[in-house]
């Protein structure tokens, strides 16, 4: 990445951080462009030339944050079976759990779901790089279909959990997960 391009993206970086400074103090809707410019210590003319409207600066920020928690998955190593679920969701859990109070800023201002669409889009492309053993081989219809169950589940969780005031630590989501996933596991081997 040259000199531009850097300086580029560093005000991509400060026109987002400085629309989420903004809402957590007002709603998304009534922030101005005017205002997110003003509070990056840039003009209007720069987040023109970064972005089309607020809209892109939140699709850039869903961007970033499907990024990072997909680098983290891609790192663990494939394990066999319930040790693969149980990392996988350690990796889900404890990402979340450290971008919480952004997530529960998305979620009080209508923006969550959002975030979920923008996760299936970039989530589909790359459902053949992470080798989990509970992924289907099939059509990209079917893997269209899978990605969304899967993603439905773990989106919801993130919403209920994340939405609370007094969210519970990782490690007992983990524990219901573990065992919802079991209790689905068994339901389907009864005779």
């Amino acid at each position: 990445m040259n000199g531009k391009q850097r300086m580029v993206e560093q005000s991509k970086q400060w026109l987002c951080d400085a629309l989420i400074n903004l809402m957590t103090k007002e709603n998304f809707q009534d922030i101005s462009i005017t205002e997110i410019a003003q509070t990056a210590e840039l003009s209007r003319k720069t987040f023109y030339h970064s972005f089309k409207n607020k809209e892109a600066v939140i699709n850039y920020l869903c961007d970033q944050l499907f990024d990072q928690y997909f680098e983290q998955l891609l790192q663990q190593k494939p394990q066999v079976g319930e040790m693969m679920l149980k990392t996988t969701f350690d990796i889900f859990l404890n990402f979340w759990w450290r971008k919480r109070d952004l997530i529960q800023l998305l979620i009080r201002q209508g923006l969550f779901d959002h975030m979920n669409e923008i996760w299936q889009q970039k989530a589909i492309p790359r459902y053949q790089q992470f080798a989990a053993p509970w992924h289907v081989q099939g059509t990209p219809t079917q893997v269209n279909y899978v990605m969304a169950f899967q993603l439905g589940g773990f989106t919801n969780i993130l919403r209920v959990w994340l939405g609370q005031d007094q969210p519970e630590p990782p490690e007992q989501i983990k524990d219901l997960m573990l065992l919802a996933a079991q209790q689905l596991a068994n339901s389907l081997n009864t005779n």
